[in-house]
């Protein structure tokens, strides 16, 4: 494989993620109505987007605003209209949540505007489902179960985040997303083949809501900070900051986006 160095990493039966991390995000940036786009996510993921907590919600920005700051998404709310013509709003998915993020005077369509988008601010805007819209899909916890092989790659190439990142959607899958313990433990092993003393991992900051989550759509659940890195105020003065994780003690650490580092991709 040149310089990179393959891992595949067996393991046998099931593994599940951690609990509080219950959905990975997908923007599908085609232009469908809501009930195409409903059927879309049911064929490819699990359903249209359920957001069930201001996490969940922030991770859903973060996502997209390294897109474009101008999509205004279908997400899976839409209303439900039992006998008696009281309006109710539903997840496509059937879950029930208490949690909204309505713009100020929203909903206000009535009967008309019946499905909902992300739009300014990124807050929540009802509209007619008749519009074609990108959407966002999403994969539940048991969706992603992963089988058999897990298979990680060491890139001995020289790279700052950003390109990393690049090249790991190019050539591979994503850059890796250290989700529990035992990822953690084949990450540790891919470190010991490492030329760099840090290697670049799928974690980012956003200096706009002072908060971190993984590229692959992910809240952070399951942390491994060095001491001192993740969890207080980030210095964005030199601009947003990356995860990167220690060679020696396996540990993260926040360092800004233009170091150079080797990094490590799921295929």
């Amino acid at each position: 494989m040149g310089s990179s160095l393959c891992f595949l990493l067996l393991f046998s039966g099931l593994w599940t993620l951690s609990m509080c991390v219950t959905r990975q995000f997908y923007l599908v940036n085609v232009n469908k109505n809501w009930t195409e786009a409903q059927k879309y996510c049911r064929q490819n993921y699990t359903d249209l987007a359920t957001i069930e907590s201001q996490e969940e919600m922030d991770v859903l920005i973060a996502l997209i605003s390294q897109t474009s700051s101008s999509l205004y998404p279908w997400i899976g709310l839409r209303q439900k209209v039992p006998p008696g013509n009281t309006i109710t709003w539903v997840w496509s998915d059937g879950s029930i949540s208490s949690y909204r993020d309505w713009m100020p005077g929203e909903p206000n369509g009535g009967l008309v505007e019946d499905c909902v988008q992300l739009y300014a601010k990124n807050q929540w805007n009802d509209v007619s489902c008749s519009y074609p819209k990108p959407f966002v899909c999403y994969k539940s916890d048991n969706a992603t179960k992963l089988q058999n092989d897990i298979p990680l790659i060491l890139i001995n190439q020289i790279k700052t985040w950003w390109d990393a990142l690049t090249y790991c959607r190019e050539n591979h899958v994503d850059l890796v997303s250290v989700h529990n313990e035992t990822i953690q433990g084949w990450v540790n092993i891919v470190l010991n083949y490492a030329s760099t003393a840090n290697v670049w991992i799928g974690l980012r900051h956003t200096c706009a809501q002072n908060f971190w989550f993984w590229v692959s759509g992910f809240t952070v659940c399951y942390q491994n900070w060095a001491p001192g890195n993740g969890t207080g105020l980030e210095d964005c003065t030199g601009g947003e900051r990356s995860g990167a994780i220690q060679s020696g003690s396996k540990q993260w650490i926040s360092l800004s986006q233009n170091q150079k580092l080797n990094f490590i991709c799921t295929i």
